[in-house]
């Protein structure tokens, strides 16, 4: 505020009411004194905010070249022209009269030198490359129609199969594929076979070379290359009948015997061979199974690699994944090595109760920053006496779940109670600054606990109970006290023993007779 004038004159030389707003001819009769002004309560001149410049600017048609006329008219025909009658002869003969005009109208509301001034071409290395509008095939992407010899490409519908017609036919390709392996497996054996009957028998009694049957070995389907068939051997006999019995006259009777006992017997080994190969399987291979199901050849040709199978030569020598006792439920292992440890089979790992009881974010500082991992605290029991924690830090929250449970798993142990429902009188523990006080209580009683520890009771098989912490109540620091305090129990017998007393409980001399 100037120093110059007093406040009040600062106060009543501006207008309350904006300048410009006139007053009625009703209000300026009934009012004879003039409007109060007002002024802001700073002397600096109030200075409008400059307006921020675009960060992109935008392009004029002048720097474009479009606002002439004849350099509009050459773009539009380049880029945008229209349809010309031979285009217009290809629509009528492929839609409907109604369709044409519906296009035509299309065309005719839309202003090119709207499109030319206000659109946008991209230039962008993102942009498409090309406009597809299907009507041509692109052999980079496009599959070519297999068409009838002497017919046309008749277009049709897709029929899709419900779920019975779908499995009958996929189990008609299965089984093709099935006999198709089978056969390539049976003329390879009978490839070996006759390799072996003629460097045993002698190359004159078959009439194939070594080259040929080593081809036929590899690629089976060369057999049709070398089988003559029925019709054909009756017409060429009946052509020239003296080649065949020169032919015939080569081997004899004898020989013709022994070549097929030769070929019998080795063809019965190439069997027995099939037979006990465990490699040896008739099946279709993953990817047949991959190409002729739902996918089709899009999973065939996937990034990734097949299944190798059952690796020859190394039977026996490794660890397999799946248990038979396991009825499936573990066939990549996971349970194996917890399952060799504690003695227990799956269904009983399975049947635990594991629980989370504590989970913190911590850090680690290092040179490279701060590395974040999950710390968990878990516990296992198996409702009827046995206890177990774990503890498990990894930067994975899974990782490090499955560890801490795997662990309190391994680490069960059991825990003393009476009756099977409660502790042992009362049972103490302290854990830094934390301490936790076990009371026993009477049937019925129930847990009136703190939740960690309730689930801590819940997996030991402990059903009255109380509990207080007078003083901190750390979460991990209860947890460790609590699993203290069941495992460091009296014992009164132990106690009676030490005294050299006999020891008698008189609930279960009252309730059982028992007293010993």
């Amino acid at each position: 505020m100037s120093v110059a004038r007093p406040a009040r004159s600062a106060l009543c030389t501006r207008r309350i009411a904006p300048a410009n707003a006139a007053p009625s001819v009703a209000v300026a009769i009934a009012t004879t004194t003039t409007t109060p002004l007002c002024r802001s309560f700073h002397s600096s001149a109030a200075v409008r905010a400059k307006k921020r410049p675009a960060r992109f600017q935008n392009v004029k048609a002048e720097e474009l070249g479009l606002m002439k006329p004849a350099k509009m008219a050459q773009f539009q025909k380049v880029y945008m022209p229209p349809y010309t009658e031979e285009q217009l002869e290809r629509l009528r003969s492929k839609y409907t009269p109604a369709q044409v005009e519906a296009i035509q109208a299309g065309e005719a509301a839309i202003d090119t030198k709207d499109m030319l001034i206000q659109g946008r071409i991209r230039d962008d290395p993102y942009r498409p490359t090309y406009v597809e509008d299907y009507t041509t095939l692109d052999p980079r992407y496009d599959v070519l129609p297999e068409a009838a010899e002497g017919e046309g490409v008749q277009p049709r519908e897709h029929k899709w199969l419900d779920e019975q017609d779908w499995m009958d036919q996929f189990s008609k390709r299965l089984s093709e594929l099935a006999d198709r392996k089978t056969d390539t497996q049976l003329t390879r054996a009978m490839a070996r076979a006759l390799r072996r009957v003629k460097d045993a028998h002698g190359a004159d009694m078959i009439d194939l070379t070594e080259e040929e049957l080593v081809e036929l070995e590899k690629n089976p389907d060369m057999l049709q290359k070398y089988l003559v068939a029925d019709n054909a051997d009756a017409a060429e006999s009946s052509g020239d009948g003296a080649t065949n019995n020169k032919s015939s006259a080569q081997l004899t009777e004898a020989q013709v015997q022994k070549l097929n006992e030769a070929i019998e017997a080795e063809w019965k080994l190439e069997l027995q061979k099939l037979v006990e190969e465990s490699g040896a399987d008739s099946g279709p291979s993953s990817i047949e199974m991959i190409e002729h199901g739902p996918a089709g050849l899009t999973r065939a040709e996937t990034a990734e690699a097949p299944e190798l199978g059952p690796v020859p030569g190394v039977a026996g020598r490794y660890n397999r994944g799946a248990d038979p006792e396991d009825a499936g439920q573990d066939e990549l292992g996971e349970y194996r090595e917890i399952k060799r440890i504690t003695g227990l089979r799956l269904a009983e790992i399975k049947a635990l109760y594991c629980r989370i009881l504590v989970l913190r974010t911590v850090s680690n500082q290092t040179r490279l920053g701060k590395i974040r991992s999950y710390s968990i605290v878990a516990i296992a029991g198996n409702g009827a006496g046995r206890l177990g924690l774990g503890v498990a830090k990894s930067t994975d929250n899974a990782t490090a779940v499955v560890t801490a449970q795997m662990l309190a798993i391994r680490n069960m142990k059991a825990v003393r109670r009476y009756e099977n429902r409660t502790v042992y009188g009362n049972a103490t523990a302290k854990v830094g600054a934390t301490v936790v006080e076990l009371y026993n209580r009477p049937p019925g009683f129930g847990l009136r606990v703190p939740h960690r520890l309730f689930e801590m009771c819940r997996a030991v098989g402990i059903h009255d109970l109380a509990a207080r912490m007078p003083r901190a109540k750390n979460p991990m620091n209860s947890v460790f006290a609590t699993y203290q305090a069941l495992m460091n129990q009296a014992d009164p017998e132990e106690i009676a023993r030490g005294r050299g007393k006999k020891l008698a409980d008189v609930r279960k001399v009252y309730y059982g007779g028992s007293v010993h």
